[in-house]
């Protein structure tokens, strides 16, 4: 067991063809379903996803390269944030749980 490489998947672009669990919220509370997407759904979504992605890719990349953001290399929208309020003059803690926002300079 211990020699078995298992690779992850990372993001939402899953690879297997089970069903998709839906919760809704009803007047008798949450109920779960089952839904079972038709091939070209999956693919529509995988397509959406990927499209999604690039556009974000070319935005954090602009920012990087004409905007002097430093920001690493796989950035996310929190990254984005931080490297913004930095640019307004706030402070961003690194190892908050959420956003801990102070003025650098009070007023």
């Amino acid at each position: 067991m211990a020699d078995e490489k298992t690779s992850t998947i990372r993001g939402c672009i899953k690879s297997s063809r089970g069903p998709w669990i839906v919760h809704r919220t009803t007047k008798d509370g949450i109920v779960t379903k089952y839904r079972f997407p038709s091939d070209r759904e999956r693919q529509n979504n995988k397509q959406r996803e990927r499209r999604r992605r690039a556009v974000a890719r070319k935005i954090f990349a602009g920012l990087r390269q004409q905007g002097n953001y430093k920001l690493p290399k796989h950035a996310d929208t929190n990254d984005l944030l931080k490297a913004l309020c930095e640019e307004a003059g706030w402070h961003v803690e690194e190892d908050a749980p959420f956003i801990g926002i102070r003025s650098s300079n009070p007023a």
